[in-house]
């Protein structure tokens, strides 16, 4: 399965409004044109874009958004005019606040055949590095504001940040999630009880929509890049992460992809 990961689509006069504001938000954010042209690309493979369901098949391909912001409505609508549901994972905490999906926005995408999952509670970064307990109470408590807001307990569950770690996974495998999904740039699946661990293809705003496209389709060589390019991300974050941060600002600001 290839599972690619958005964020929020909207006008470059508005990313500090829809989702997390700021350069590191934005650096994932599209404008609708340009995401139009992704979907135009990935619509010429030989997989369409599928939704996970309780128990059911994975799907070849799966786009997700993550984070909850306001423009997953008009993503939606983007969606369905080619007869695809993505997978929104929300930020329990924001929502209803400005920038965010309300509470209604949540219940209608559920009703539009979308998937939704919970991002944490509060997006905490780097979540692998809180206490056990902490960890744990994200999970839980995101998980229980989306079963009493759609009325039932969502399966579905997304790593902010691409933080992962045992304790993360196994922190929301008891807290009753059946499907993980993480930034590891991988089309493989790992059981962990009764949790799938599932990785995804992190999409920038630089991301061109071939490639995108070809993450899609499962090209070996989009798939080695951005596994060369996710650990070597991960390597100079551990060495030293203001450097990282500054590198990673100058690579934003020329419009390469990180």
């Amino acid at each position: 399965m290839r599972a690619l990961i958005y964020h929020d689509v909207t006008e470059s006069s508005r990313f500090d409004e829809s989702g997390f504001p700021g350069p590191t938000a934005s650096a994932y954010k599209l404008e609708p044109p340009a995401f139009e042209l992704h979907l135009d690309a990935i619509s010429s493979g030989r997989h369409r874009p599928g939704v996970i369901t309780p128990g059911g098949a994975l799907p070849p391909v799966a786009l997700t958004f993550d984070d909850g912001g306001d423009s997953a409505m008009d993503i939606a609508t983007m969606l369905e005019r080619r007869g695809w549901r993505g997978h929104f994972f929300v930020v329990t905490d924001r929502i209803g606040a400005p920038g965010f999906v309300t509470a209604d926005d949540v219940r209608e995408l559920a009703d539009r055949g979308h998937a939704i999952g919970s991002h944490t509670h509060t997006h905490p970064r780097p979540l692998s590095r809180l206490p056990e307990p902490v960890i744990a109470d994200e999970w839980r408590r995101s998980r229980d504001i989306l079963a009493e807001l759609l009325g039932a307990e969502p399966f579905l569950a997304g790593v902010p940040g691409g933080d992962t770690s045992p304790v993360v996974v196994a922190a929301a495998r008891d807290a009753g999630y059946r499907i993980l999904m993480t930034s590891e740039p991988t089309q493989a699946t790992a059981s962990r009880g009764a949790l799938v661990v599932i990785g995804r293809y992190t999409i920038w705003s630089s991301t061109p929509p071939a490639r995108a496209a070809a993450l899609a389709a499962g090209s070996p060589l989009a798939g080695s890049r951005a596994w060369l390019g996710w650990n070597a991300k991960k390597l100079a974050k551990r060495a030293a992460p203001s450097a990282y941060r500054r590198a990673r600002e100058t690579v934003r600001r020329r419009g390469a992809t990180p």
